[in-house]
């Protein structure tokens, strides 16, 4: 075993010596160096999913966030992350605050038997009901005519009155005007 791993660390450095040929120095950075290390880490480690970095990378990224002091980083860090702990300790014991940190599943409700399934039923008033009639009928091609005949039947009606107040008594007897007209 030992054996096999010189000689796949020395391929590997053959390999980077061949690359060096025909790339700038800019191109070999130290993740180009790691490949030397990569057999010996492959041979203590074993596969790459077992030494995976993702997770403390992320948090290093978070920690690295919380420097505001840049003389003192550690000290900056560890303050930072202590009363991030202490706000989370303390919410836990009030019913009214969110926690802070790792964001609500959308599905925590249902797993604990809060919530519904599907499409929310909502309830609208009258009034709502009769402006969402209205303004389909009032976008549709095929009601055109209808509207149109109801207005100059409130200008012949109410001939002194502007557009204004024929408009408003337009919405209100409309619905029942054309209602009884079709049906």
């Amino acid at each position: 075993m030992l054996f096999d791993e010189k000689l796949l660390i020395l391929i590997a450095i053959i390999i980077l010596c061949q690359l060096e040929m025909y790339f700038p120095p800019s191109f070999f950075d130290i993740m180009v160096h790691l490949i030397v290390h990569l057999v010996r880490e492959i041979r203590i480690y074993g596969p790459v999913f077992l030494c995976w970095m993702y997770l403390v990378e992320r948090c290093m990224k978070i920690f690295k966030g919380y420097v505001k002091n840049l003389y003192c980083p550690k000290a900056s860090i560890v303050e930072r992350y202590i009363v991030e702990e202490e706000i989370e300790f303390c919410t836990t014991y009030m019913i009214e605050v969110e926690v802070i940190g790792v964001p609500k599943s959308r599905h925590e409700e249902m797993c604990e038997g809060r919530g519904t399934r599907g499409v929310r039923v909502v309830q609208k008033d009258q009034h709502e009901v009769f402006q969402a009639h209205l303004y389909i009928l009032n976008n549709a091609d095929d009601v055109l005519p209808y509207i149109d005949a109801h207005k100059m039947l409130l200008k012949l009606m109410n001939p002194r009155a502007n557009e204004k107040c024929l408009l408003t008594e337009h919405n209100k007897t409309f619905l029942k005007w054309f209602k009884d007209k079709i049906g």
